[in-house]
């Protein structure tokens, strides 16, 4: 199965999480598209971030195309989870975003970050 270039950039800002907070979290465990590796509570998180064999946070990645109605249930699951949960959406999006949460009561819960993708061309 070939990766549209949603999911490549989607595994690709996962790769650029996990560096990011290495130093943060001694193991971060990543499902990337299509993968289910690592399980947490029957759920399948893109990122789980662990200190000392503890779970501390999960996250999910989401592209441009999936900030719509269609996600709201995918995020009610993570917030039953009972986990410090984060959602890294494209900065354009954050609007949109925060808006599905306050709609559907899933602010308190959720945290949402935001990643930008800028690629110089000289």
């Amino acid at each position: 199965m070939s990766l549209n270039r949603e999911d490549l950039l989607h595994d690709w800002i996962i790769e650029e999480i996990e560096k990011k907070f290495s130093k943060e979290y001694n193991e971060i465990k990543v499902n990337k598209m299509n993968e289910k590796n690592y399980e947490f509570r029957g759920f399948y998180p893109d990122i789980i971030f662990g200190n000392y064999g503890q779970i501390v946070m999960i996250g999910e990645v989401e592209t441009e195309s999936n900030i719509n109605e269609n996600i709201i249930e995918k995020w009610q699951n993570l917030k039953s989870l009972d986990v410090g949960c984060v959602i890294f959406v494209p900065k354009n999006k954050l609007k949109d975003a925060r808006e599905i949460c306050w709609n559907n009561q899933l602010v308190e819960r959720l945290k949402i970050s935001t990643y930008s993708v800028e690629i110089p061309i000289n």
